[in-house]
């Protein structure tokens, strides 16, 4: 998270976001990476909830951790909105770069592609175990 924090300043500062749009997917795809090792977390690590979880078939718990990164996602495209239309007030034109209702749902795809990775390692990494 402290990463994203400040690959997000530094790419604000430097304006990377315009210079490189692709920055924007990257940062989408760790996001939602990093929002679904949160859940995982907190799912089968935190100790009021891991006792709960343990049982639950790979299916649940992966829509569970997908469902949590999505509307983690939306959450953050609505940020973007309220930033663009009542902050700067550049009508899509400012910060973030929103353009289009294309846009919003790549850069939710790009979140729950992310999600499905760092879902994809931990049962990959639990199944070694």
């Amino acid at each position: 998270m402290i990463f994203l924090f400040i690959s997000q300043i530094i790419s604000i500062i430097f304006s990377l976001y315009w210079r490189f749009p692709w920055i924007d997917n990257i940062m989408h795809f760790w996001g939602g990476a990093a929002a679904a090792m949160g859940m995982i977390w907190w799912t089968f690590y935190s100790a009021k909830v891991s006792a709960s979880t343990k049982n639950l078939p790979k299916l649940y718990i992966t829509i569970i951790i997908l469902g949590f990164v999505a509307l983690v996602g939306v959450f953050w495209e609505f940020y973007e909105l309220i930033v663009d239309k009542f902050i700067t007030k550049n009508n899509y034109i400012s910060l973030f770069q929103q353009g289009s209702l294309l846009d919003t749902l790549k850069d939710i795809f790009a979140d729950l592609l992310g999600g499905a990775a760092a879902v994809w390692r931990f049962f990959y990494e639990r199944k070694k175990q």
